[in-house]
Formats: C-alpha cells, structure tokens, sequence
C-alpha cells in the first residue's frame, strides 16, 4: 500500500445502518470447517453502502458479525471474488472525485488468513474510527482553507457600484470569520495530532474536534458562498465546491450529533446513546 501497487477501500456502513452500525450492522460472516477443500472457509453474506474507491479497489477490507459470538470482525475480500457485485452510486453533490459503491455479498467465501487478527469487537473498531475522525477534522479545516482562498480570489477581481467588492465592510466582516473560523480549527487540530503522536488517543478528543471543525467548515463555506453572491453556485469559482463538501464532512464519519454524545458521554459519564 505505501508504493501504491495494493489499494484497499474500508466497508463499514451498509444500507440500513450508519449512525447506529455498531448495534446494527447486518452483515454477517460464518465459518464454515468443511469449505474450501477442507480447509474451512469464512462465508460472508450482507451489503455495504457509500464505500469510497471500491470499485477500483484491490481488496475491500469488509465489517462483518460473526454469527458465533456476535463480535465485529474485519476481512479482507478481493474485489473480484465470487459473490461479490457492486454498483457505483451517482448523482452526488459533494464529494465528486471520488465514486462511492454499494456493495453486495452473497455467499462471498475468504480464507481464515484473510480475516484481521487484531479487530475482534467493536471496541477494536473504535480505535479505527478515533483516528479517522481526526484525519476528518483536518480535512475540514483544509476546507476552510480552500473557501477562504476562493472566497479572496473573487472579492479582489470583482467589482460593484464602481468599487472592488473586497472594500465593503460586510465582504470583510464575512472573510475575517471564516479566519477566525479556520484559525481556530487549525489549532484544534494540530493540538490534537500532537497528542496522538505522543500516544495519546482519547474517543472524546477526536469526535470533539470532528464535530467542531466540520461544524465551522459549514458556516465558513456558507460565507465564502454567501460573498460571491449568485456566482457562488457556480463551480467556476470553486465556492461551490467547498460549500457542498462541507455539508457531506458534516455527516460522515460520525454526524454531528453522534460526535456530541461522545463529548457528553466523556464530560457527564452517563451514556445518552439509545
């Protein structure tokens, strides 16, 4: 993967579960001792949905409960297995570069070497999302970034009532938010990969800054919107763009309100999730 001659995707969410997968993923996998010539064989059956670059993915690395204990486990699950289908999702507004599939599994069989030894609960699973969610904090703040730039790059070349647009007060009150905005989730976030590079990975810290960043990329990129005015819905001034993917940042890898109840669970000790 680090020479970039294997890609993977990660199949985690799934048609019916998303916010509530971690009591609800259907997927299921079941080992069977007598298949593969003998030699036993897991046996995966479900669907997965919104997998970024599975269709061009060299193994796709597939959430499953195991029908034995009921535990989460993870399997690596080449893309042209027998079993597998996949159609590419269209008509997305954010997130264009990248095509998302919904994937289905029936009958799919792996060997035991392909299961990831190290992901045995859902618990597991958590130490996964706590370092995601902190590369989607940094990925909404470099939203931010974007906006702002494309927000100056208009103001300055754009003219009204014979005055540059960057000269009206509100234009500058609008772009010296979206500063705030970003300057305060760059220092969440850089205060929190130093954290994590000291060895230092909290649930809460990580949903706290994805819930805080993503949230401020939504009125940031709103803002650089709003100052382009109509030619901000126009994916030639790159507003748009960000203005859109700020809404998708808002909802995955963990929704605004699933990262709050991490923080409220962390601040109270008491769990408010159903």
């Amino acid at each position: 993967m680090r020479s970039f001659a294997l890609s993977g995707a990660f199949a985690l969410t799934e048609p019916d579960h998303g916010s509530d997968i971690a009591g609800g993923l259907a997927t299921t996998a079941r080992f069977d001792e007598e298949a593969g010539n003998g030699e036993g064989r897991w046996i995966i059956d479900g669907a997965k949905r919104w997998i970024g670059g599975a269709a061009t993915a060299d193994l796709i690395a597939v959430f499953a409960r195991d029908v034995a204990d009921s535990q989460v486990k993870v399997f690596l699950v080449p893309r042209a297995s027998w079993g597998l289908s996949m159609d590419t999702m269209v008509g997305k507004v954010a997130l264009r570069p990248m095509e998302n599939s919904t994937i289905r599994f029936a009958g799919v069989e792996v060997p035991e070497s392909a299961r990831l030894r190290q992901v045995n609960s859902w618990r597991d699973v958590n130490r996964i999302l706590r370092v995601m969610r902190s590369d989607v904090a940094w990925i909404a703040t470099g939203l931010q970034a974007g906006a702002l730039g494309a927000a100056l790059a208009y103001v300055k070349k754009r003219e009204q009532f014979g005055r540059p647009v960057s000269g009206y007060q509100l234009v500058q009150e609008k772009l010296a938010r979206i500063l705030g905005n970003l300057t305060a989730s760059l220092g969440m976030v850089v205060q929190l990969s130093a954290q994590q590079d000291a060895g230092n990975y909290v649930d809460a810290n990580s949903a706290l800054a994805k819930m805080q960043t993503a949230r401020m990329a939504r009125e940031s990129a709103a803002l650089a919107r709003e100052v382009l005015g109509g030619n901000g819905i126009l994916l030639e001034n790159d507003a748009a763009r960000f203005f859109a993917d700020a809404e998708a940042v808002y909802s995955y890898e963990g929704t605004h309100e699933v990262t709050a109840l991490i923080v409220g669970r962390a601040l109270t000790g008491e769990s408010a999730f159903v």
